[in-house]
């Protein structure tokens, strides 16, 4: 007992030192256009990833070095080279500032030539306008008032991504939540890649939590605390809506009455439209660029439709084929499934099979609704989509070879057939 007892220690204290000293390594090395930092990139994700693989068996973590481990390695990666979106962030907020509509102009518009920066031609994809949602526009907006820094983009997107940490941590505990919180996918993602997932997901757990309290809430209230979670989800970030609809479909099943699903509706979609009315004129509403390239032919490491291709080559020309498979899933899954977190983990991982454009940090999503059940697709592929990583570097060629594909995406596939055979596929056992 007493041996066992001082292993687990010595696991505990291993696990916590390689998951810090490989945010060290990390950090360094964020610019992975330059295939020259892949390598030492890689090689601190695996001393991460191994840190993190050790605190899979532990029963328990103190607090105390819980939020040390988590604090510590998003710290670490503050200063880390961040990923190219952010540069679009930066852009979108400061030309709101000059009065400019993100959603009409594209960065490369030469009505925005004179507020060029010194990292404007960092902008990824410059000649399509605005794709995020408008309550997004208007946080990159507020950020660009204080400051036009990267630091402070991350900073905010940390702060968000600890108070999930904190949600989590609070209905399963520490050991549990370290699937989330000592994740290295998450934790490059949003601090290091600086990526603003954590926003949109930090009102989408809340609402989860919230929905699936033990006892279940009661009375008008904490339901519209509900709907409203879910509407500025969704007002961040497109991918959600089907979340909200799941969540009128669920209010109608329980009670065959329109007035608790139009009350779930107009609360859910009030956060996007009165976005959406700053943006917007009488005659247009140009919230996503339909019309572009990058909508309706982009991939990027996809699983699924990189198959139906091989199957099907026309379907490279069109992505809506996916769109309608997706529609397809959604239909299924609303019949099928009828709790928010059980529908959400088997939303955004059919999402995330059928998307046509998949990066490493959209796995990121499914981490929140995989810690009550550990499951062992979402630790597995935490470690194997830095495999994506690999794309930068070989630009404008952005394709994985069929061996780095199913490296990326086989993990993720075998963790859930074994989490299926073990009874533990569902995202609230446990």
């Amino acid at each position: 007992m007493v041996l066992t007892s001082r292993l687990r220690r010595l696991q505990l204290a291993v696990s916590a030192l390689l998951l810090i000293g490989g945010a060290l390594l990390m950090r360094p090395h964020g610019d992975l256009f330059d295939a020259a930092q892949l390598l030492p990139f890689w090689l601190a994700a695996a001393v991460m990833g191994l840190g993190f693989a050790l605190s899979w068996s532990l029963p328990s973590i103190p607090r105390a070095l819980f939020w040390a481990v988590a604090v510590l390695t998003r710290l670490a990666l503050l200063a880390m080279e961040p990923g190219d979106d952010i540069w679009r962030y930066l852009w979108e907020g400061g030309i709101q500032l000059h009065g400019f509509n993100p959603y009409r102009l594209p960065p490369d518009a030469a009505e925005l030539e004179g507020l060029r920066t010194a990292w404007w031609s960092l902008i990824n994809h410059p000649d399509t306008t605005a794709i995020y949602p408008p309550l997004t526009q208007l946080l990159f907006r507020l950020h660009a008032a204080v400051a036009q820094q990267v630091l402070l983009f991350k900073l905010s997107f940390t702060a968000a991504d600890l108070a999930i940490c904190a949600l989590l941590a609070a209905r399963f505990g520490a050991a549990g939540t370290a699937l989330y919180a000592w994740n290295p996918l998450v934790i490059y993602g949003i601090s290091g890649g600086g990526h603003y997932d954590s926003w949109f997901l930090l009102p989408l757990v809340a609402a989860w939590l919230l929905a699936e309290r033990d006892p279940p809430p009661q009375g008008l209230r904490p339901q519209a605390c509900i709907d409203l979670l879910l509407g500025l989800s969704v007002a961040l970030k497109w991918i959600t809506l089907p979340l909200l609809l799941q969540r009128a479909w669920s209010r109608w099943r329980q009670f065959r009455r329109p007035a608790p699903v139009l009350s779930t509706m107009l609360l859910g979609l009030a956060p996007l439209l009165l976005g959406a009315s700053l943006f917007c004129g009488l005659r247009s509403c140009p919230l996503l660029p339909t019309g572009s390239t990058f909508i309706r032919h982009s991939r990027s490491a996809e699983w699924l439709p990189h198959w139906i291709a091989q199957l099907w080559p026309w379907t490279l020309q069109t992505n809506a084929v996916h769109g309608l498979l997706l529609l397809l899933a959604l239909v299924l899954l609303l019949a099928t499934s009828a709790r928010l977190g059980v529908f959400a983990w088997r939303y955004l991982l059919a999402l995330l099979l059928l998307s046509p454009v998949v990066h490493a940090w959209y796995f990121i999503w499914l981490m929140p609704f995989a810690v009550p059940s550990q499951n062992w697709g979402a630790r597995l592929v935490s470690l194997s989509a830095f495999v994506y990583f690999v794309l930068p570097s070989r630009l404008p060629n952005w394709q994985l070879t069929t061996s780095e594909r199913l490296l990326l995406w086989l993990p993720l596939l075998l963790g859930l057939l074994l989490s299926a055979r073990g009874r533990t596929e569902s995202p609230l056992r446990g």
